[in-house]
């Protein structure tokens, strides 16, 4: 487990460090600052988890700093897309319904694996963070599907950062997994496709972001 959190923490920090390198020479866009300082709080939250480890052997279900970590760096995605970003491609009006009812296909699936976490585990102070956590991971998981499957406006900029915003909806379902499997017994290879999975998603959001944004200006 020490090995796996290592790994975790490394991926997250080398794509916080690229995209402090690759953005922040000049003046980024307020949108690509938002998602490096989520990474950056992801990196933090495994720092954490991954020092707890070192020192005490197991880190548990129950609260501890790292889960602010991983929250924070939810709370930046969705900022990211919630507000201006989603306003260039959604108006608000009917013909977008669809768009946003199919979105809320993300948050319902997080919810129900949040569900079956406190069927599993019981009610207690770890499943209050673990809920603000999911609720976090529900918010940014809405607008990533909706900002896959909307269509795209005038110049592209949505179609640019979809392969962003798959890489980032698939890491909110996996950090909504990784919150399931602490409570079900699996053979410890799961848990280690778990975080290879996640320790991959962390390593690319920024750089394919930044492949994405250099789109939009060219």
């Amino acid at each position: 487990m020490i090995a796996l959190n290592i790994l975790l923490t490394v991926c997250a920090a080398i794509g916080y460090g690229f995209g402090i390198f690759s953005f922040f020479r000049g003046k980024p866009p307020l949108y690509v600052s938002l998602i490096v300082y989520g990474v950056g709080c992801a990196m933090v939250g495994r720092l954490f988890e991954t020092l707890q480890l070192f020192i005490n052997g197991e880190f548990t279900g129950d609260f501890q700093v790292g889960m602010f970590g991983i929250i924070g760096s939810f709370m930046f995605f969705f900022s990211a897309n919630y507000g201006q970003m989603d306003s260039l491609v959604d108006d608000g009006s009917a013909k977008y319904r669809k768009y946003r009812i199919i979105a809320l296909l993300a948050p319902l699936a997080a919810v129900l694996m949040y569900v079956g976490y406190v069927i599993i585990e019981g009610f207690g102070k770890s499943t209050i963070i673990r809920g603000a956590e999911t609720l976090l991971v529900s918010s940014a998981a809405y607008f990533h599907l909706k900002h896959l499957i909307i269509p795209d406006v005038e110049n592209g900029i949505i179609s640019c950062i979809r392969s962003y915003n798959l890489l980032g909806l698939f890491y909110a379902f996996l950090c909504t997994a990784e919150i399931l499997l602490q409570v079900i017994p699996l053979p410890n290879f799961v848990l280690i496709i778990l975080y290879v999975l996640l320790s991959a998603v962390t390593l690319l959001i920024v750089p394919v972001l930044w492949r994405g944004v250099k789109k939009w200006t060219t």
